[in-house]
């Protein structure tokens, strides 16, 4: 799918689910009382059943070279973003708020967003890798991610989560046969709940969107949100476009590419909001490095995929 319509519908499904989010939140159908049970329910036991629904679905994924280099890439990326965060911060002089600034900027929304728009454009197989790619980046997040976020000692707690755990067992079972575990009833009851994770997780960022503009102030000079724009939608998209069409990979990882073209255009991830709340960091920081890269998003996103797509090899 390489012409502009083409790429402009696969992009809008996720933004029309944010919408009726916001709607819903605005109607009071979707009230902020219920966000907690609802996100508890989200990442505890729809996402687990969209992992597991996948990863033991696929025909392709088995555990080799690649499957543990995948999670490495998203390592990486993430380790990237927060060091530019960190770089921005240095030379724009963020004063209050400069951890949260950095982790919040540096993490992408890599998940509920990204992951419906690369099945668009390149097909079901891409979403198991791209739930591998995501495992990397939980663990950067909750451990590297939390480093900067609070200076605390170097901690792995955070990684026993629902996803990383569910990402983990998934790949144990596929290896020992796969589905031939799972009854059929069964399964149709984790492809049930796993198909409700996406849009469901969409619809609350929605609400929780619609809920943080509310109280939304822009930074005295606009400082942070110059800030934030510069990592999350111009410097870390070219670095990562120009990994895509430069840099190297095993041969049998060229998908590889795809998996980055979406994640760079990404903006920052409104889940950081959650964390940086529950860690006692600087929730109008929060608010101010990810809003406005998510406004900008709806016109940078798309560019980013159409010029990240025209770099790809020809298949």
């Amino acid at each position: 799918m390489g012409n502009l319509d083409g790429i402009l519908i696969s992009i809008l499904p996720p933004f029309i689910l944010l919408a009726l989010g916001a709607l819903a939140r605005k109607a009071a159908w979707l009230r902020a009382e219920a966000d907690a049970s609802l996100s508890m329910v989200t990442i505890r036991i729809l996402y687990p059943c969209f992992i597991f629904y996948h990863i033991l679905g696929s025909k392709e994924v088995i555990v080799n070279a690649s499957t543990l280099l995948t999670p490495a890439f998203g390592f990486a990326s993430i380790l990237l973003g927060f060091g530019l965060a960190w770089v921005v911060s240095k030379l724009i002089r963020i004063g209050e708020g400069v951890q949260t600034f950095r982790f919040c900027t540096g993490i992408f929304n890599y998940g509920f967003i990204a992951i419906p728009v690369a099945h668009s454009l390149f097909g079901s197989e891409i979403v198991v890798r791209i739930i591998l790619f995501n495992l990397g980046v939980e663990v950067a997040i909750w451990t590297v991610g939390i480093l900067v976020l609070t200076t605390e000692k170097f901690s792995l707690k955070g990684l026993v989560n629902p996803p990383v755990l569910s990402v983990i067992l998934a790949l144990i079972m596929q290896s020992m046969g796969g589905r031939a575990f799972v009854p059929s009833f069964a399964w149709e009851v984790v492809e049930m709940i796993g198909n409700c994770s996406i849009p469901m997780g969409l619809m609350l960022i929605g609400g929780s969107f619609y809920e943080l503009m509310s109280g939304f102030r822009f930074s005295p000079g606009y400082r942070v949100e110059i800030a934030a724009l510069l990592v999350r939608n111009l410097i870390f998209p070219c670095l990562l476009l120009a990994f895509v069409a430069w840099g190297a990979l095993p041969a049998d990882m060229d998908w590889m590419r795809q998996i980055l073209v979406i994640q760079a255009a990404m903006p920052a991830g409104i889940f950081a909001v959650v964390i940086v709340g529950n860690y006692s960091g600087n929730r109008d920081m929060a608010m101010r490095s990810i809003m406005i890269t998510m406004l900008a998003g709806t016109v940078t996103l798309p560019l980013w995929v159409i010029f990240g797509l025209s770099l790809l090899p020809l298949r």
